[in-house]
This record gives structure tokens, sequence and C-alpha cells, in this order.
């Protein structure tokens, strides 16, 4: 319950969205051979390294309880930032794209870059990533993401 209550509690602006994911998270070393990709992800993160390879990873949206699934696209965002931190030595540019796609295949066109960071740690942000709650869900704002948006097609 205490989740949920952190979900109510969040910020909206983007600058909350780049100090968080600079927080120390848990340790984490299982390796595993498998490809995890999800069938729905409302944000994808391609990563140029510098021995000129090209990675692709997706966002997972949802957390899962017990009794249900809530949908949590801000902590989704912050873990794909958290990999451009933990890649920051070894990349030539980062970008991460959202889809406007509500359903949030992963086949859909991730169209609007929300961030974008290269070699010399310079970063563009998106001024108009929101987000809002519903129902204990946090989804990032379509609406406002598309109200002043140069997408790429």
């Amino acid at each position: 319950m205490a989740e949920i209550t952190k979900i109510g509690e969040l910020m909206a602006d983007w600058s909350n969205v780049l100090k968080d994911s600079v927080q120390p998270i848990r340790s984490y070393d299982k390796k595993s051979d498998n490809i995890y990709k999800p069938a729905q992800a409302r944000y994808k993160l391609v990563i140029w390294f510098k021995d000129n390879n090209k990675r692709y990873f997706y966002s997972y949206d949802n957390k899962h309880y017990l009794d249900r699934v809530i949908v949590d696209e801000y902590e989704a965002l912050l873990k794909l930032i958290r990999l451009t931190h933990k890649y920051k030595n070894s990349f030539k540019n980062a970008i991460l794209y959202a889809t406007m796609d509500p359903g949030k295949e992963t086949k859909s066109n991730y169209c609007v870059e929300v961030l974008k960071v290269d070699i010399y740690s310079n970063q563009k942000t998106n001024t108009f990533v929101t987000f809002k709650n519903e129902n204990n869900n946090v989804f990032l704002d379509l609406i406002n993401l598309n109200k002043g948006q140069i997408k790429i097609l």
C-alpha cells in the first residue's frame, strides 16, 4: 500500500525525472542469456555504442501485485534513463523515444524523442513530458506531449 501512496505523490515536471534517475538503485547481479522484449511498451531506448553496435531497450510499464496490475510509466522511464547512466562511458549516442499509440505495442511507431544524450554528456530533453495519475496508475500525458511536439516520421 505504501507503493500506491508514492505513486500519488509524484511530481509531473521533467527536472524530477532526471533527478530521480540518478538515485542509487538496489544491487542486482543476475545474469541471463534470455533477451526479454515486452508485448507493450511506452518507451524505447536506442543506444549506439563506441564499438559500432546498436541495442534497443523497451520499457516495462506494468507492476504486478497479488490482486492487480498497476501501470507506472514514470518508473518505466526512470529505469531506461538509469540505463543511460550505466552505459555512459561506452556509448556515442542514446535516444529515448515514446510512442503515441494508446495500445503501446512494441511494433508501433516510436516517433517522439523524450531524451537525447551524446558522448559528451550533453542532454536534450522534451519539455512536454508530464505525467498524470488515474486510479493509482501513472501515465505519460499524451495530450500534453502532442501539443507542441515535432514528431519523427
